[in-house]
């Protein structure tokens, strides 16, 4: 009988996938990815993480990063263009995770903010934009792609399997490869592209300033870029059933999640704009409450890393 494919393997497919269906249509893809897969895994991941008391030992971190993301929401729907509210509140919830996550006494756990505090601004005033990057860049790019390729970097460290690595060696490859092919602009409804595809602009035109690669960039590549990004970072986390196990949950919080989740898409399908501002604070708030996660993740791939130089005897 035949092997049955390891995640890793699956994976692979699955990048694969998005990347032939995010070039064939990528204005459509970005759209449906983020509005019909996008709040299944809001709401499983935020259940999952949840669980696991996000990372921190504390089950009620949910709620200062609940309010950091309605702060966030706000500042976007009442006060547009001001960019220095949205980072310092990135700042403040991306130190406080780190402090939280990779130290247990309250005193090491300052001492950590503190610090990530001060790097985060030092940045801001030494590197022109800085601020401005992470404002827009760490719920979107960073957080689907960047984020996503640790995680796998992460799982191939652990595992040291040939097929972890070549997986991160190709989800790398598949993102690349839309700022160097320009892909289809072929559109299956071009009416429900040019009704909403709007929301992404001010990401795409940043993307296309800040990575111009001497004109060869244009919006076009990065919206397939994106389409590639968001499907693949939805089906990559629904892959991982079995390994994290993010489906084994109460019943009643799995009504709870069915029943949200048909309530989002339900909306989605009515008003496209109310959904996609409806579901703005669900889709940062599980951004903010994965913090803690991400910094055990850079800190386990910097261990393996360091674990793989050999040491020289005295």
């Amino acid at each position: 009988m035949p092997r049955a494919l390891n995640l890793d393997q699956i994976n692979i497919l699955l990048m694969l996938l998005s990347l032939g269906v995010a070039y064939a249509i990528p204005f459509e893809l970005v759209l449906i990815s983020y509005a019909f897969l996008g709040p299944a895994h809001y709401l499983t991941e935020i259940s999952w993480l949840h669980d696991r008391s996000y990372f921190t030992g504390n089950k009620w971190l949910w709620i200062p990063m609940g309010l950091v993301s309605l702060f966030i929401v706000w500042l976007g729907w009442d006060k547009q263009g001001e960019i220095l509210p949205v980072f310092i509140a990135f700042c403040a919830a991306l130190a406080f995770s780190i402090g939280m996550a990779l130290a247990q006494s309250w005193p090491a756990r300052v001492a950590i903010v503190g610090t990530a505090i001060a790097a985060l601004f030092a940045c801001h005033k030494l590197f022109s934009g800085f601020g401005l990057a992470l404002a827009i860049l760490i719920p979107t790019v960073i957080h689907i792609y960047v984020f996503t390729g640790l995680f796998i970097l992460s799982g191939a460290l652990k595992s040291k399997a040939v097929w972890g690595y070549l997986s991160f060696a190709v989800f790398l490859a598949c993102g690349a490869f839309f700022f160097f092919v320009t892909p289809s602009i072929n559109m299956i409804s071009s009416d429900f592209v040019d009704r909403n595809l709007g929301y992404f602009d001010g990401l795409v035109d940043y993307i296309v300033y800040a990575v111009s690669l001497d004109g060869r960039v244009n919006g076009h590549s990065v919206v397939a870029f994106l389409s590639f990004a968001y499907t693949y970072h939805y089906l990559n986390w629904f892959s991982k059933t079995e390994i994290i196990k993010w489906h084994i949950i109460p019943r009643k919080r799995l009504i709870a999640i069915v029943a949200l989740y048909l309530v989002s898409i339900t909306v989605y399908l009515v008003d496209f704009q109310t959904g996609f501002l409806v579901l703005a604070f669900l889709s940062l708030t599980h951004v903010v409450l994965e913090f803690p996660l991400n910094a055990v993740s850079v800190r386990m791939i910097g261990q393996s890393l360091r674990g793989m130089v050999p040491v020289k005897a005295r």
